[in-house]
């Protein structure tokens, strides 16, 4: 008789990672609705580092780590010009965008954000990728059923910026079915601060890059 063995982390799913990263996004909005968008950073913050104690916690706990969270080097060239290719077509997006709305005004500071940003975008797309769809695989059919439920989690964690909503539901989407067959965190993860760049300037119309130079005493 077979026995049946108990899926290891490796194969997923971890629930309680599921858990807490949705319970976490679901504070994030509760705390910028309850409160403002100063607390939701704090927050942010917080929750950064306790995340950050927890990923450190399973790399001494597991020797894997590191490759099932697309902490890794062989399969960079080719997801990097997977992600890059969707963030070719989205930048013409963003191009014909700022063509109707005027607002094809790229600054200095801009490529300050493009430089910095893609570190950012490695946080969030752990989150999406190895905290979210990793674990829902298991559980739904379908990949596209995977980045579809990722996509619509990952982007209500924006509300209530409606803006943010659509754009990360988007780029979440396509991104979780690319890494999906070519998992690397860095890959998605410099593309997700291209594409985060050019949404901040173009569509949503902050200049992050300003903000970082005047807190650096430059501005």
């Amino acid at each position: 008789m077979n026995e049946i063995r108990p899926r290891t982390w490796e194969e997923g799913p971890c629930l309680p990672e599921l858990i807490a990263v949705v319970a976490a996004g679901a504070l994030h909005v509760l705390t910028e609705l309850a409160f403002s968008p100063t607390a939701a950073r704090v927050y942010n913050v917080t929750v950064s580092v306790l995340f950050l104690g927890y990923v450190t916690w399973r790399f001494v706990r597991s020797k894997q780590a590191h490759r099932v969270w697309g902490m890794r080097r062989d399969n960079f060239r080719r997801s990097l010009a997977a992600h890059l290719g969707f963030a070719a077509v989205a930048t013409v997006g963003f191009v014909a965008w700022g063509l109707y709305f005027d607002s094809l005004h790229l600054p200095l500071s801009f490529w300050l954000t493009v430089g910095v940003y893609p570190v950012w975008g490695i946080a969030q797309q752990f989150a999406l990728q190895n905290l979210l769809a990793r674990n829902l695989r298991p559980l739904l059919p379908h990949p596209a059923a995977v980045a579809l439920v990722a996509s619509v989690l990952f982007a209500v964690a924006h509300y209530p910026r409606m803006d943010l909503v659509v754009l990360t539901f988007i780029a979440g989407f396509f991104f979780t079915l690319i890494y999906g067959r070519y998992p690397n965190l860095w890959a998605v993860g410099i593309a997700h601060g291209i594409l985060g760049s050019l949404a901040f300037y173009v569509v949503v119309g902050e200049d992050p890059g300003a903000v970082i130079l005047e807190k650096l005493g430059f501005g």
